[in-house]
C-alpha cells in the first residue's frame, strides 16, 4: 500500500526551476532515503510533501486521496483555488491530512519558552484536539522511548543538541504519523551525537516505521534505508534499492557524487 505518492511534481523560484517534474512513491513500512548535493532541490521537495511550500504542477496522493491535482499545468491543492503559503496553513482539508504525517526538522524547531513535555503535546491538543490526558500518557510513552522521561519539565536550552532532536523525534511520533520526514537531521549536530540520533533512526526502521529521510550520511542510507533516490538539480537522476545504488551507482553523476564519501 502506498502511504505517500508525488507525480511530476514542479517547482520554481523567479524563473529558476528548483524541482522538475520529480515523482515517486512511498510503501508502508518502507524508509527512503533522498540524498544529493547541497541545493539539489531535497529540501524543497520534502517541503512540498509536508505542506510548507506548495507545488507549482503536479499531483500528490496520501494514503490513496488525491491531495493535489494538475489543472492546465497548475497545481489545485484540495479545498482551495488560491495557491499561497498562507492558503495552505488555514485549508481545513489539509490540517486534516497532516495527521498523517510527522516532521522533524534538521534545527529541531522547538519552542525554547515550552516545556519539553509542552513541546512534545502541543501538536496533538492544539492540532488534532485530541484529549489533553490521553496526549500527556502518549507524549510520556515517547519522551521515554527517547530516553528523556526524566527531562520532560526542562526547557530546551538545558538539552544538548542530541536531546533536543530526540525531542524534536518524540513529538514527530506523539502524532501517531503514518509516516515521518526526516530533513538532515543531524546536519546541526557534533560526530558523537550524530550516532546517537542514527541509531534513534535506525530503531524506528526495525519497528517499521515508514519514513523519508533526506540525508548525508551515506553509510547510513545505505544501510538502513529501503530504497535511495538521488536528486540532482531538480531531477532525479538515479533510483533503487538503497544499498545498491550507493554502493554500486549506474550513473556517471551519481558516481561522481559519491566519490567523496568512499
Amino acid at each position: 500500500m502506498n502511504i505517500f505518492e508525488i507525480k511530476n511534481c514542479k517547482k520554481s523560484f523567479d524563473g529558476i526551476k528548483v524541482i522538475d517534474d520529480i515523482s515517486f512513491n512511498v510503501k508502508e513500512g518502507e524508509v527512503l532515503a533522498i540524498i544529493g548535493s547541497s541545493g539539489s532541490g531535497k529540501t524543497t521537495l520534502l517541503r512540498i510533501c509536508t505542506f510548507l511550500q506548495y507545488m507549482d504542477d503536479g499531483e500528490m496522493s496520501y494514503l490513496g486521496e488525491k491531495i493535489v491535482t494538475s489543472d492546465n499545468g497548475a497545481s489545485r491543492y484540495i479545498g482551495q483555488n488560491e495557491l499561497s503559503i498562507d492558503a495552505l496553513n488555514n485549508n481545513k482539508e489539509l490540517i486534516k491530512i497532516k495527521s498523517n504525517f510527522g516532521l522533524v526538522f534538521q534545527n529541531f524547531n522547538l519552542f525554547p519558552h515550552w516545556t519539553v513535555l509542552r513541546n512534545v503535546m502541543d501538536a496533538p491538543i492544539s492540532v488534532e484536539k485530541r484529549d489533553k490526558d490521553e496526549v500527556e500518557a502518549s507524549a510520556m510513552k515517547y519522551l521515554k522511548k527517547m530516553g528523556l522521561e526524566t527531562k520532560a519539565m526542562r526547557y530546551p536550552c538545558e538539552l544538548s543538541g542530541g536531546q533536543q532532536q530526540r525531542v524534536a523525534i518524540a513529538r514527530a511520533l506523539c502524532l501517531e504519523p503514518k509516516i515521518i520526514y526526516f530533513d538532515e537531521p543531524t546536519s546541526a549536530l557534533d560526530p558523537e551525537l550524530t550516532g546517537e540520533i542514527l541509531k534513534v533512526i535506525k530503531d524506528l526502521a526495525n519497528e517499521n516505521k515508514t519514513m523519508v529521510i533526506v540525508t548525508h550520511e551515506m553509510n547510513f542510507a545505505r544501510d538502513v534505508a529501503d530504497r535511495a533516490i538521488f536528486v540532482d538539480n531538480g531531477v532525479i537522476v538515479e533510483e533503487g534499492d538503497a544499498h545498491e545504488l550507493i554502493t554500486n551507482p549506474k550513473m556517471e553523476r551519481t558516481k561522481k557524487f559519491l566519490q567523496k564519501y568512499n
